[in-house]
């Protein structure tokens, strides 16, 4: 019998493959019999060799274009799943906030409290900001919670919030008056203004209700600009979210809205849409690049700075030279203060072209940062002047704690529109 070769036995397979020659025929073409062309083509013999696959140039163009064309629907399937439940989460909180728009009824502006400044010689223009994070409004804690360090509620927080205001409009109007000329008013509202849904908060919260608690927030904070609006020219706010206010498990880099810290920044909004003189930007970002007078401020929460021992200092300072770095590649103003929360502990961290400041927070303690970290701050807001030659001129951490915090507010009052509320 013939000895047939591997590339023989390939031959074989393919003219058995195409069916156009009868097993006779291949035999006598290689010089075997039909029964060793019958064995190659049941797998009895040379089952290990592997026919060719012959595909002509039009078979192969077609083939081509068939497994592209499978590729390309795949990658539209997985698209329009992400962009159907992006859809679902972000246009949850549009529909909201639009509807919200033709039943919140606007507050109105109080009358013109700004100095008629005679423009003196040694008079100093400055802009004022105010630092608003991590006031966690709706959170609720108890002595017990925190081995009799602090109590803590809503009405608490709105006690603590007529002290920021009376504190800036003090020192502003009468302490540093009339040496000082205010030109503008710059609130950075950058995060955690709401415990929001995660760790289970929601169901401990003031209200019980995260849309009632966002609504109640974004109120307290209107209450806030309303009075602090008559004392100066213009008012410019602006809002980016923190972490606890988010509604994905994991934080979604493409969902800056989809968070209810984004619903509170636009209750607020809606309810002074009728004082001329405050303006809102809310991106759609977790960060945010803004100019006071020619000086750059970087504005973001801080949840992604990693911390080393429990410690964020190193992970502060990385931040801040990554975004020093990436600075010289933006146009624009170029950037001098790095502005973040979160961590519930001010500070600031100073080099020779950057500075990174840490905010305070609303509440002292809670009852994770009293039983894991036994931690404790006193509750402050930073407040300082910004001067257009020689930046951050004076610094002055608000402290929030006043005397009649167990009596209640003095001057706020919410009105919750229990028949809007409850409709969401």
């Amino acid at each position: 019998m013939t000895k047939l070769s591997e590339d023989q036995v390939k031959e074989i397979k393919t003219h058995i493959s195409e069916k156009k020659l009868t097993q006779a025929e291949i035999g006598g073409k290689y010089g075997v019999s039909r029964s060793v062309v019958s064995d190659i083509a049941c797998g009895r013999v040379h089952k290990e060799v592997q026919a060719e696959v012959r595909i002509s140039t039009e078979d192969a163009q077609i083939f081509r274009l068939r497994s592209e064309n499978e590729h390309l629907r795949e990658e539209r399937n997985h698209y329009k799943r992400q962009l159907k439940s992006a859809a679902r989460a972000h246009g949850l909180f549009h529909a909201i906030v639009e509807e919200m728009n033709s039943r919140i009824k606007p507050m109105k502006a109080l009358p013109d409290a700004r100095q008629n400044f005679t423009k003196a010689r040694d008079t100093i223009d400055e802009h004022l900001v105010m630092h608003l994070s991590d006031g966690h409004h709706d959170q609720v804690i108890t002595p017990a919670d925190t081995g009799g360090l602090e109590t803590y509620d809503f009405p608490i927080s709105m006690c603590r919030a007529e002290r920021y205001v009376d504190a800036t409009i003090k020192w502003t109007q009468q302490t540093l008056s009339p040496n000082y000329n205010f030109k503008s008013l710059t609130v950075l509202a950058y995060g955690d203004h709401t415990g929001g849904e995660i760790h289970g908060h929601t169901s401990r919260s003031y209200f019980r209700n995260a849309f009632k608690n966002a609504f109640a927030i974004g109120q307290l904070h209107a209450l806030m600009y309303r009075d602090l609006a008559p004392y100066f020219p213009v008012v410019n706010i602006v809002y980016v979210p923190g972490n606890h206010g988010r509604r994905t498990p994991k934080k979604d880099y493409l969902g800056a809205h989809d968070n209810w810290d984004y619903m509170i920044a636009k209750v607020a909004e809606m309810h002074l849409r009728d004082v001329k003189n405050i303006n809102f930007n809310i991106p759609n970002s977790f960060s945010v690049n803004i100019d006071i007078d020619g000086i750059g401020f970087h504005i973001f929460h801080g949840d992604d700075v990693r911390s080393s021992l429990g410690i964020p200092w190193y992970g502060l300072e990385k931040r801040k030279h990554r975004l020093m770095a990436l600075n010289t590649l933006q146009h624009g103003t170029p950037i001098r203060y790095f502005c973040c929360g979160h961590f519930h502990r001010p500070g600031f961290t100073t080099e020779v072209n950057g500075e990174m400041i840490i905010n305070g927070a609303w509440p002292a303690s809670d009852a994770y940062s009293y039983n894991s970290l036994a931690s404790y701050t006193e509750p402050t807001q930073l407040l300082h002047g910004v001067n257009r030659k020689y930046g951050i001129t004076w610094r002055l951490p608000v402290r929030l704690r006043c005397e009649y915090e167990r009596v209640g507010p003095k001057r706020y009052q919410i009105d919750m529109m229990d028949e809007v509320a409850s409709e969401f």
